[in-house]
C-alpha cells in the first residue's frame, strides 16, 4: 500500500534532530500472524506489543496502518489520544496528509515518551526520547494502542451464521454490521450475492452502481469475473475519494479493513482480481 512505502520517509523527516537515539534490539523476520508482510516495519511494533498484551494479542488485520486506532477500539483495545496517556508497550500512531508513522512506548516520564521505531538502511529498530509536544507536532501523533483490554471487551467470531447468512461464506459479518444501522426490517432479501442488489431494491432500499454513491454503513458487492466469485463489504467510512472497507477473510476466520480509492475500486489488481459491482445503502429508497 501507499502507505507503506512512504512512511520510513516520515520517520526520516521527523525524528532527525528531535530525538535522543540509542541502539535497540534486532528486528525480528518472518511474517506475524499471516497477514502482515515480512520486512515490514510496522510489524516490529506488532510483535512487541503481543509479549505484554494478554490474549488474543493482536486480533485488527488493516491493510492501512490509518486505520489501526479504529479497528484496535473495535476489538476490544483501549485506545487513548494523548501521549502522556501511553503505557510501555503502547502502539503509538501519527500520521498526517498520507504519511503514517509507527513505534512502541518503552515509558513514559513526566515531559515525554521512550520509544521505539524502525528506521531505513538495515531496517533495524532504534530507540528514541520526545517531548510530548514534540510528538504532536512532528510525527502529528494520533493516538496510541495500549496493551490493555476494555471492561466489556469480547472475542466474536466473524464466521457466526447471521438470519439466512452461512458464516463461512464471509457474508454473514458485513451484513451484521449493515443491521446496527440500518433501519428496520434489515437485512430482508435472499439468494446469491451476486443478485443482492437486484433484490435490496425490490425490497425497497436504495442502491447504487458507481463506488460515488457510496456511504457510511453501505454494504459493498465486490465481484471477480475471471473466478465468477462475490465477496460482500461493509463500508466503515467514506473520506473525500476513499473508501474504507471491511471484509472477511474465511481461511483465518478474521476481519480485514482496507482502504481504496474509487478509481482502485475499479481497477481488477488493486483486490486481487475483485472489482466494484454495486452498494446497498443502509436507507430505504425515497417515496
Amino acid at each position: 500500500m501507499r502507505t507503506r512505502r512512504m512512511i520510513i520517509s516520515l520517520c526520516l523527516l521527523v525524528l532527525t534532530g528531535v530525538c535522543s537515539a540509542a541502539p535497540a534490539g534486532e528486528m525480528s523476520e518472518g511474517r506475524y500472524k499471516n497477514y502482515y508482510a515480512d520486512g515490514w516495519f510496522g510489524t516490529y511494533a506488532l510483535r512487541e506489543f503481543d509479549k505484554t498484551a494478554p490474549p488474543p494479542g493482536v486480533n485488527w488485520f488493516v491493510e492501512d496502518a490509518q486505520d489501526w486506532l479504529a479497528r484496535a477500539q473495535r476489538e476490544g483495545w483501549v485506545v487513548k489520544h494523548k501521549p502522556s496517556e501511553a503505557v510501555n508497550g503502547s502502539i503509538v500512531v501519527g500520521y498526517h496528509e498520507g504519511l503514517v508513522w509507527v513505534g512502541v512506548a518503552r515509558e513514559v516520564t513526566d515531559k515525554g515518551l521512550v520509544f521505539e521505531t524502525v528506521m531505513g538502511g538495515e531496517g533495524k529498530p532504534a530507540r528514541y526520547w520526545m517531548k510530548f509536544a514534540d510528538l504532536s507536532s512532528a510525527i502529528h501523533f494520533q493516538g496510541c494502542i495500549l496493551p490493555l483490554r476494555t471492561p466489556d471487551a469480547k472475542q466474536v467470531s466473524p464466521m457466526l451464521d447471521y438470519k439466512n447468512i452461512r458464516g463461512a461464506s464471509g457474508s454473514a459479518w458485513p451484513v451484521k454490521e449493515f443491521d446496527k444501522s440500518a433501519p428496520k426490517p434489515g437485512f430482508n432479501w435472499q439468494g446469491p450475492e451476486k443478485e443482492w442488489v437486484a433484490e435490496a431494491a425490490e425490497k425497497g432500499w436504495a442502491t447504487g452502481k458507481k463506488p460515488s454513491q457510496a456511504k457510511r454503513g453501505s454494504l459493498m458487492v465486490l465481484y471477480n469475473r475471471a473466478l465468477k466469485r462475490t465477496k460482500i463489504a461493509y463500508v466503515r467510512d467514506v473520506v473525500d475519494s476513499i473508501i474504507v472497507f471491511e471484509l472477511v477473510d474465511p481461511p483465518y476466520s478474521r476481519v480485514i479493513t482496507a482502504r481504496l480509492t474509487m478509481d482502485q475500486l475499479q481497477d481488477g489488481g488493486a483486490l486481487g482480481g475483485y472489482l466494484f459491482d454495486s452498494v446497498i445503502l443502509p436507507e430505504r429508497k425515497k417515496r
